[in-house]
């Protein structure tokens, strides 16, 4: 009997760090793919609760995580209280936000497991960076992967790279060979999020030159502030230089203001602004309940017709606002605007906690939580990230496996590290 329990918890490891190992390629690379993970995983820890290896250690609730499981369940709860408040009931929009708290028994599980599933992690984004710089294709005005349009690709890219770059030593001193493949994957990463041509993901990097400063015990101040926002600028410009497309991206960005001060609106940052202008009028109008899921998009052939907003931007905001916190604020009101606040601010609190460990590798997880969610918030301003079910899983499952390495079991255990 202690032999199959053995076996048991054994097997369920390792298919647990197979899938840690590939759900950033499955995302990058095949479609559903990173849903399918998600869901993989998820019956793991459903077959795990319906019959718990006798090894494992039993589940004991710490209070941190009850701001966290309220943060996962606030955007299905928002979408309830909208569609509540107009009368007008729709399961299809519940959909995607429930990866948000369908990822909470990944975490339940997973902080109990020995820390040995999280090592194939570290390999994981390195991984994810080279493969995904070596299949991507030129579109035209930029490259990409077939699964990805080209903004969530270099969105994406940038996090692999910054999360190989930080993975460096955070399960231990790394040999030669797992370094180079680390390094391999941030400047991978790092290039193929140039040459997407996205211009978005850039305003990321000064937040994370930050967070890194903030993380080594640098005080935040004026100075720091400023010495963050000139290397960033320092690495963009350089890119600049080095990349024709950064360059086409950056001039055209520069020509599309100018031309819509002169009245041409139909640029793509001229779009952006008109969706954005309606999206704050429709809140100003809907503030408490908003106009209901899907609804802003149902508001844009007036806005046209009133003449708000250009034909063109009506048609491409049916699609999206290009803003995660103005589309949900439109949608769901003040409770959407709330419960997007809380998908960010509590895992970045959980995590700045968690880089403050004694223990060095919990600090780094910490740290590479911190990064990896402030990237997300970044990159929502300028284009709705979480509006698929793939990237809201891919959200979800990241923050969950990162916050259960911080309060794995084993760190109390061993009197390490306590979160609590």
């Amino acid at each position: 009997m202690k032999s199959f329990e053995k076996l048991y918890l054994i097997g369920i490891e390792a298919v647990i760090s197979v899938l840690l190992l590939s759900f950033p390629v499955m995302m990058l690379t095949v479609k559903s793919g990173m849903n399918a993970v998600f869901l993989l995983l998820l019956l793991l820890a459903i077959l795990v609760w319906l019959r718990p290896p006798a090894m494992i250690a039993p589940a004991k609730w710490i209070r941190d995580w009850t701001p966290y499981v309220a943060a996962m369940f606030a955007m299905t709860a928002s979408i309830f209280i909208s569609q509540t408040y107009h009368q007008n009931f729709s399961a299809i929009h519940y959909d995607s936000p429930a990866r948000y708290w369908l990822a909470i028994p990944i975490f339940l599980l997973l902080y109990r497991l020995d820390l040995r599933v999280f090592w194939s992690l570290q390999l994981a984004f390195p991984i994810a960076a080279i493969v995904g710089w070596v299949f991507a294709r030129d579109i035209g005005n930029g490259v990409t992967l077939p699964m990805l349009d080209k903004i969530r690709y270099g969105d994406s890219m940038l996090l692999f790279s910054m999360l190989s770059l930080l993975s460096i030593d955070w399960l231990g001193r790394d040999t030669l060979y797992l370094r180079a493949l680390k390094w391999a994957g941030f400047l991978a990463g790092f290039l193929a999020t140039f040459q997407s041509g996205t211009r978005g993901a850039l305003l990321a990097i000064p937040v994370f030159v930050a967070i890194y400063l903030l993380s080594r015990g640098v005080r935040l101040s004026f100075r720091t502030a400023l010495a963050s926002l000139i290397l960033g600028v320092i690495v963009v410009f350089g890119a600049y230089l080095s990349n024709d497309t950064v360059q086409l991206r950056l001039q055209n960005m520069a020509t599309e203001v100018a031309t819509y001060e002169q009245g041409n609106r139909d640029t793509s940052t001229g779009i952006r602004w008109q969706l954005y202008i309606a999206a704050i009028e429709i809140i100003s109008e809907q503030p408490i309940f908003g106009v209901g899921p899907g609804g802003y998009a149902l508001q844009m052939e007036s806005m046209a017709d009133a003449g708000k907003i250009t034909p063109v931007a009506a048609e491409l905001g049916r699609g999206e606002v290009h803003n995660d916190i103005l589309k949900k604020t439109a949608d769901l009101g003040v409770f959407g605007f709330a419960a997007i606040c809380a998908v960010y601010l509590v895992p970045l609190w959980l995590f700045g906690k968690a880089n403050k460990s004694s223990l060095m590798s919990v600090k780094c997880a910490g740290l590479m939580g911190l990064v990896f969610v402030s990237g997300f918030m970044v990159f929502g301003l300028t284009a709705e990230v979480l509006n698929l079910s793939m990237t809201i899983a891919f959200y979800s499952f990241t923050v969950a496996v990162l916050l259960a390495y911080c309060y794995n079991i084993h760190h109390v255990e061993q009197n390490i590290v306590d979160l609590r």
